[in-house]
């Protein structure tokens, strides 16, 4: 079975089926027959949460037809889904200790009999404890890829998802930018108001930029007053459309805490080439920015 990042909601929204109900939490192990304490282990051997909800789809298979689930959990811009969206779901909302960690639609063409629903039902049991160990180890992640002073990500999580990005537009043949962009003259915060009020510039700075970008776009805090968007599905004039917006709303920024500022941001573009890699337009936006330095900042240049 192979699985994709399912993000169409409307998709949902346009099916009227025979829906079920319910909550499932943990049950005593003696009470799960050897078939669920087989299926935990299984789940256990990987805190992939995508493999994870892989593994469970494939074992369901073995005691009743699925055309596909989709699982989804509050935090998690994905939904990940297996097969295929049918007529006909079973809905159950997944919890462990008043702990909630998600809900899983199955699907298929024709209803779900009682005797599939109880089957069903005795197969999450398995899945509750090694999913809450998935998603804790998920948490860990994002916390790790997270820049604690903006709320951003950060270089570690940049590095993966640029090389993600890079190779499905190459895959998909879609378009992709980066923007690099650098705070102006930042010393002089620090230096005339000290780096706490050099931080809240930076958190200023990363709260403007977040707002401006798309719900696609990825922002990321390079290092330093550096910061890098990744702008899937984007051509080059979209990408300087956007480059430009930031730079005029940062621009617009004229007091921190209070304190008067003169707060702008000089950026580089540059869009994905045919076979190009990750350190190759990486590269290029990185001299787009140093050009747009060297012009006299305040100002966004392409490549």
């Amino acid at each position: 079975m192979n699985i994709s990042n399912y993000s169409d909601m409307g998709t949902l929204s346009l099916v009227e089926p025979h829906q079920v109900h319910g909550s499932v939490g943990p049950a005593a192990p003696e009470t799960l027959g050897p078939r669920v304490l087989e299926l935990s282990s299984i789940l256990q051997t990987t805190l992939d949460l995508k493999q994870q909800i892989i593994l469970f789809a494939e074992a369901i298979q073995n005691y009743l037809n699925s055309d596909g689930i989709v699982y989804s959990q509050k935090g998690i811009i994905e939904k990940y889904q297996v097969g295929n969206a049918s007529s006909h779901r079973a809905t159950y909302d997944l919890t462990l200790e008043e702990e909630t960690l998600g809900t899983l639609h199955f699907y298929r063409e024709m209803p779900f009999t009682n005797k599939e629903i109880k089957i069903l039902e005795n197969l999450l049991c398995g899945l509750v404890y090694p999913l809450r160990n998935a998603l804790s180890y998920l948490e860990a992640l994002q916390l790790a890829s997270h820049d604690p002073l903006t709320g951003v990500q950060n270089r570690f999580g940049m590095d993966a998802a640029l090389e993600r990005e890079v190779e499905l537009a190459h895959r998909q043949d879609t378009p992709l930018s980066v923007l690099m962009i650098d705070a102006d003259h930042f010393k002089q915060f620090n230096d005339n108001y000290g780096h706490a009020f050099g931080d809240e510039v930076l958190r200023a700075l990363a709260n403007s930029a977040a707002s401006t970008i798309r719900g696609s776009d990825l922002l990321f805090r390079f290092g330093g007053e550096e910061f890098v968007v990744l702008a899937s599905h984007t051509e080059q004039d979209g990408a300087a459309l956007l480059a430009e917006r930031i730079r005029e709303r940062i621009e617009h920024i004229t007091a921190v805490r209070d304190t008067k500022v003169d707060l702008s941001v000089s950026i580089g573009v540059a869009t994905l080439s045919k076979n190009e890699t990750v350190s190759e337009i990486f590269e290029r936006a990185d001299e787009a920015l140093y050009q747009a330095k060297e012009a006299g900042r305040n100002r966004v240049v392409i490549t």
